[in-house]
């Protein structure tokens, strides 16, 4: 028997549901699988984007998964071991566990669930990265069945004229992405425009905030259920703020561009609403 991974939410090749991305819940989708090769003592699943600007955007690792189980639940919780489950790595978004889909607006983004058997259990710390995982498996993987699901979200060109010269007003009239929502975007999009036409300070600011964040989300504690933040309120303005400052630099680098200007104003217009909000919280 062939070994196959489906989902009763996505059909293969099929659209991805907005609940299981940036756009809804983020929820990770229900998988199922068929019997594997024989002699399987574990599995390791990896959930990349492949049309993601740089390359490959990972968007779950989880390992340590029983050779036993034959499927994974809706909303896999985001911590770094799920009994019954198995143990997650980091993300390419710097959290644990699942990050859904989060697409610039454009083309769909082609989403690719690869589970692999292996002949031996995993033993991995949580939070480790996609190289370390293959590193590990490498020689012993005994088969991969693979899903892959399609995402896009809409082009800047479907927004209301004249979006991009009076963001700010014209973000508390349209639907406000969540927080969550709006931290992606800006990631993807800073991603997208960030290329060999960036200037050496620019570029060079934006690895210090990057820096910076990767230190801030550790305090930070997520809520992909709710549109909320928790702990630490001085840090969650501190990660909303170093998002900001990287648009604000490229913003300053791209008014010679109306398309892109657009979009990154937009984008700050979204976290600076929920800047505020935090604030009076």
């Amino acid at each position: 028997m062939v070994f196959k991974l489906r989902s009763p939410a996505i059909a293969p090749s099929g659209h991805i549901p907005a609940k299981y991305t940036c756009d809804g819940s983020d929820l990770s989708p229900p998988l199922r699988w068929t019997d594997p090769p024989l002699n399987t003592q574990s599995f390791a699943l990896i959930v990349d984007d492949h049309d993601a600007s740089g390359g490959a955007t990972v968007h779950w690792l989880l390992y340590g998964v029983a050779g036993s189980l034959r499927e994974l639940p809706e909303g896999v919780p985001t911590r770094d071991t799920v009994e019954n489950i198995g143990t997650q790595g980091t993300n390419g978004f710097g959290k644990v566990g699942y990050g859904g889909p989060c697409p610039p607006p454009g083309p769909s983004h082609h989403y690719f669930f690869r589970l692999y058997a292996l002949d031996a259990p995993v033993e991995l710390p949580p939070r480790t990265a996609k190289v370390d995982v293959l590193r590990t498996i490498h020689g012993h993987v005994l088969g991969r069945a693979e899903l892959m699901g399609r995402y896009s979200r809409k082009e800047p060109s479907d927004r209301p004229e004249g979006v991009g010269d009076h963001a700010p007003a014209l973000m508390a009239e349209l639907a406000i992405p969540s927080l969550p929502t709006a931290l992606n975007s800006a990631m993807y999009l800073i991603g997208e425009l960030t290329n060999d036409e960036t200037s050496t300070r620019v570029l060079a600011e934006i690895n210090l905030r990057f820096a910076r964040i990767e230190e801030i989300i550790s305090d930070v504690r997520f809520n992909r259920q709710q549109d909320g933040w928790g702990i630490s309120k001085p840090r969650s303005l501190q990660l909303v703020d170093e998002h900001m400052g990287m648009l604000d630099l490229l913003m300053a680098e791209s008014r010679s561009r109306p398309e892109p200007l657009k979009r990154l104003e937009v984008a700050r217009a979204a976290l600076s609403f929920h800047r505020k909000r935090i604030e009076r919280e």
